[in-house]
């Protein structure tokens, strides 16, 4: 399998499955190829996008019960009540930072957010947080022989994601 195809199905799945963080993904290939960086981007967003939608509709459809496959009640709860609180804003912020965005799916399928609303928001911000990562790593190639380190600086970022993902998982 290729890599863009590769990072287009994973970022589809993270979107609304509980794996490690897209950059365990999208900064190695960004690290290997900088000139295809902005492409990753788009192909991250296009993934993140589509993943968005089914996470979304999966929560509109079973409601809580598929949402407590993969988290418990009180982060359910918490979610939800910060949802309706803060309704876009809170979709804004979770999807600028490394919250796990499968749960911003559910959490605005269960609080019946606009389909549109959320997909631009969540789709959008996540786009942009892709751009300006691919954006440091091309700015930080032009002075720092990166793909001298691409290799090292990978398997130390997939390590890092995996050993993160797993210890949240054993708590």
């Amino acid at each position: 399998m290729n890599a863009d195809l590769f990072l287009l199905i994973y970022a589809c799945l993270k979107a609304f499955l509980p794996l490690p963080s897209i950059e365990a993904v999208f900064v190695p290939l960004c690290l290997a190829a900088p000139t295809k960086s902005f492409y990753y981007a788009v192909v991250s967003g296009i993934g993140t996008f589509l993943g968005g939608y089914i996470g979304y509709e999966l929560s509109v459809s079973y409601g809580r019960k598929v949402a407590l496959k993969l988290v418990n009640e009180e982060t359910l709860s918490e979610g939800e009540a910060a949802m309706q609180k803060y309704g876009a804003m809170a979709v804004i912020l979770g999807s600028l930072t490394p919250f796990p965005d499968f749960v911003l799916a559910y959490l605005a399928g269960l609080c019946r957010m606009n389909r549109w609303l959320f997909l631009l928001l969540d789709g959008g911000c996540r786009f942009m947080r892709s751009l300006l990562v691919a954006a440091t790593l091309s700015k930080a190639s032009e002075f720092i022989a990166i793909e001298k380190y691409s290799t090292l600086l990978s398997i130390l970022i997939l390590v890092y994601f995996l050993g993160k993902y797993v210890i949240r998982k054993k708590t």
